[in-house]
């Protein structure tokens, strides 16, 4: 039995006839639209890292705050007046929410409402994120907005080795 005359060749008789690859022409269209979508995915990707900031910095002001009503609960409610010169008055609450005495019998239930190996540093710069007190709790100043507070440091360097209180240490308030 004789086979049928076949479309297809043995792979030792095909032939090309030109030379494989990629033109030139569509080397340049490729990295063009490649291009064109790294344009676009960046400019978004900017913008979910700034929502992403606006995020933690909201977070952190939740935690102060909520510190700020356990100790309430606990002892009394803070009232201290803001000076908006500075971030001295940040800096003081802050350091009260932390503080736990070393005496047993004197130390606050629940104390510290704050961990204490946050180390903030104050900050006026208009560029970043601040957390100020208001008088009677803490909000956020976004970029852009005037006023000293405690700096959002947002790579984890300001949560380092626990705060030493010296001996004397008087808490904010009452």
């Amino acid at each position: 039995m004789t086979r049928p005359p076949s479309s297809f060749s043995k792979p030792s008789e095909r032939r090309f006839s030109g030379a494989g690859g990629f033109s030139m022409t569509e080397l340049v269209i490729v990295i063009s639209i490649l291009g064109v979508l790294a344009t676009i995915s960046i400019t978004s990707f900017n913008h979910l890292l700034s929502g992403s900031k606006d995020a933690v910095a909201a977070e952190r002001l939740e935690m102060m705050n909520r510190g700020l009503h356990t100790f309430a609960q606990q002892n009394y409610e803070m009232i201290f007046n803001r000076m908006d010169t500075s971030g001295a008055d940040e800096m003081v609450i802050l350091r009260t929410l932390q503080y736990r005495n070393p005496d047993v019998d004197r130390a606050k239930i629940g104390s510290p409402y704050l961990d204490p190996r946050y180390n903030p540093v104050v900050s006026s710069n208009t560029q970043d994120h601040r957390i100020r007190w208001t008088g009677r709790c803490y909000e956020l100043l976004k970029p852009g907005t005037t006023g000293s507070g405690i700096k959002m440091n947002f790579d984890g360097s300001d949560f380092t080795t626990a705060f030493v209180f010296p001996p004397n240490f008087q808490m904010a308030g009452r």
